[in-house]
């Protein structure tokens, strides 16, 4: 069973506050255009109405209490209250009540976060057509309350007040939509056990650092691997190894520069991307990598943990070329660590 996103509740409720809050506002200028058109007092009243139970709703949400039962409250007060008082109060379609109607079914759909909850702007959808059909069979009652030049006012007035709302709305929906995207992208090019980059992104940045790259600026591959890490698996049990990952990936981040790319390769396998990189770099680089990491190693020396380096320059070469330079490079130094290991044991 699939439970809703948190992000995703935070921004609805964030949006409902602050519909809450514009809301309260749009009820009093309704109010006050009805009072200055000298509408009939129904159309004076309900938005009043509508502001009071807006007002008192936002605080008791500010408040963070019933926070399901406040925003059924509002739904059912806009579907069920105002939207059918307020057309059979005004004139109908000849009034800004198509710019509410549209509202208030753009707020239902946004709000909703269940099948149920769509009930309410199909409801208010259902009642719009309803109420225009109605229209004509009671065109007596649809008269215009006032003069033209006041009802181009009044409807310009109040559509600034719907697309003021609409606007704000979109505007937390987009910011919530584009740090969403961010947030997924990183989490989609991070390793989740150590917090460094993943193989996925190192791919990219390799063809980036490739595409931009003149003839004179290259960087520098370094490969590294845990000697003896399965060791520590099959010794102090995998917590322990994913211990030791995670302070090796903390080891990368405290000894690269900004620009360098600290990436989990795989397993055991990690990678440095060097731009820039002297092979006198490298050398200071991963004596820090070792300075930063020695506290490990010294808790895992029984099982011999260490760690193993390759390194590859990606002058005149392809990914490819680069990255089976580097593997093959430390290929060579694993085989040198076991073969002084064979030799320190027949010692």
């Amino acid at each position: 069973m699939f439970t809703k996103s948190v992000h995703l509740i935070e921004i609805k409720n964030r949006i409902f506050k602050m519909i809450l809050g514009l809301s309260f506002v749009a009820f009093l200028m309704v109010s006050l255009l009805n009072l200055v058109n000298r509408r009939p007092i129904v159309n004076f009243i309900v938005p009043i109405i509508g502001a009071v139970f807006a007002g008192l709703l936002l605080v008791l949400f500010c408040k963070k209490k019933f926070a399901k039962l406040i925003k059924f409250s509002y739904m059912t007060f806009l579907c069920a209250f105002y939207l059918p008082i307020a057309w059979l109060t005004s004139p109908g379609s000849y009034s800004a009540m198509s710019f509410y109607a549209v509202l208030i079914v753009f707020v239902g759909i946004v709000m909703s976060q269940t099948i149920t909850d769509y009930l309410f702007p199909v409801c208010s959808v259902i009642e719009v057509i309803f109420f225009l059909n109605y229209e004509p069979l009671r065109p007596e009652q649809y008269k215009l309350y006032t003069d033209v030049i006041s009802r181009s006012t009044d409807l310009t007035l109040n559509f600034l007040i719907v697309s003021t709302i609409v606007f704000f709305v979109m505007i937390v929906l987009n910011r919530y939509f584009d740090a969403e995207h961010k947030r997924m992208y990183q989490i989609s090019i991070t390793d989740q056990l150590t917090g460094i980059f993943n193989r996925r992104h190192l791919y990219q940045a390799l063809e980036s650092f490739q595409i931009k790259k003149s003839d004179d600026e290259n960087f520098v591959v370094l490969m590294m691997d845990l000697n003896n890490f399965k060791k520590v698996n099959d010794t102090f049990g995998h917590v322990a190894g994913d211990l030791v990952l995670k302070e090796f990936g903390d080891a990368l981040n405290q000894s690269c520069r900004k620009y360098d790319l600290p990436v989990r390769y795989g397993g055991d396998e990690f990678i440095l991307i060097l731009p820039d990189t002297t092979v006198e770099d490298v050398e200071v680089i991963k004596l820090r990598i070792r300075k930063m990491f020695e506290t490990t190693l010294a808790k895992y020396k029984s099982v011999d943990l260490d760690i193993c380096f390759g390194i590859a320059n990606s002058s005149g070469k392809s990914i490819e070329e680069i990255m089976q330079q580097a593997d093959d490079h430390l290929y060579k130094n694993k085989e040198e660590f076991k073969r002084i290991g064979q030799n320190q044991l027949t010692e």
